[in-house]
């Protein structure tokens, strides 16, 4: 077999004889499967994560926002915010997983506070409130498909993502 105007064993012969020409060309391989791809699999995983991490707080800062305005004009009165606590919780954890069970099946509300009076306070998590707000933290069932081979994760297993999101409720 000729591989424009050469044969293959001129081109094995070429790699032999070129003190140390096929050793640097197994050596790119080896850099490049055992370095460059596991981190661009890492970095990848991480982005996935990010965008994972954002919709989810998206959803939470839509979800509050959205129990909020249903309750607004029977607890909403002249800049001041008065919420029966069991109502709006239950309006929010519907929403909440209304917006998440499709893409996050299996979420789970870990922390959930209601600040409307009080104020300035502090959350479970070191964040200070100076208006009303909800603060939610949320635990998300997510398979890592990129990672499973750095971590001791089985194929196929799931691991919990925590999102921490704090909203605050506006006058307007």
């Amino acid at each position: 077999m000729r591989i424009r105007g050469f044969k293959k064993a001129e081109i094995l012969n070429a790699f032999i004889n070129d003190r140390g020409g096929i050793s640097l060309y197994i050596l790119a391989v080896l850099l490049i499967v055992c370095v460059v791809l596991p981190v661009y699999a890492v970095a990848l995983e991480k982005l996935t994560a990010r965008s994972s991490i954002d919709k989810i707080q998206d959803a939470i800062t839509i979800s509050v926002s959205s129990s909020y305005m249903a309750l607004m004009p029977e607890y909403y009165t002249d800049a001041v915010i008065r919420l029966d606590q069991a109502v709006f919780e239950e309006k929010l954890n519907k929403l909440l997983s209304d917006n998440l069970e499709r893409e996050f099946p299996g979420i789970e509300i870990v922390e959930e506070q209601v600040f409307s009076e009080g104020l300035p306070t502090q959350c479970l998590r070191g964040n200070v409130f100076e208006k009303p707000g909800v603060h939610l933290v949320v635990s998300v069932p997510i398979r890592y498909s990129a990672v499973r081979m750095l971590l001791p994760i089985k194929n196929g297993e799931l691991t919990r993502m925590t999102v921490h999101g704090d909203v605050l409720f506006t006058l307007d």
